[in-house]
């Protein structure tokens, strides 16, 4: 009968350990979800820096006038498409 109790006993904490472990990984797993919040936060902040960048770079080498024809064709486009959007406001204003 001594064995069963041993057993059990073993079993017991075998199963207290495995909790322990469980809370122990619980707690890992919440600190790397924080961790990849952080990081997606943190990526989408330069994401949005490195676009802004990207558009004083292109404004930059506008005014030096270093732009080449298909930029220059890319860039009518884009203006035209931005005094459309103005023309829409205007014309939203006025009625």
């Amino acid at each position: 009968m001594s064995s069963f109790s041993d057993l059990v006993n073993k079993l017991e904490s075998k199963v207290l350990i495995l909790l322990e472990q469980k809370r122990a990984l619980t707690t890992e797993v919440e600190v790397f979800r924080n961790e990849i919040a952080q990081l997606q936060k943190e990526n989408k902040q330069l994401n949005e820096q490195l676009l802004t960048l990207e558009e004083r770079n292109q404004i930059l080498r506008i005014a030096k006038g270093k732009v080449s024809k298909e930029e220059r064709a890319e860039m009518k486009l884009k203006i035209n498409e931005i005094v459309r959007e103005v023309d829409k406001c205007i014309s939203q204003l006025n009625q």
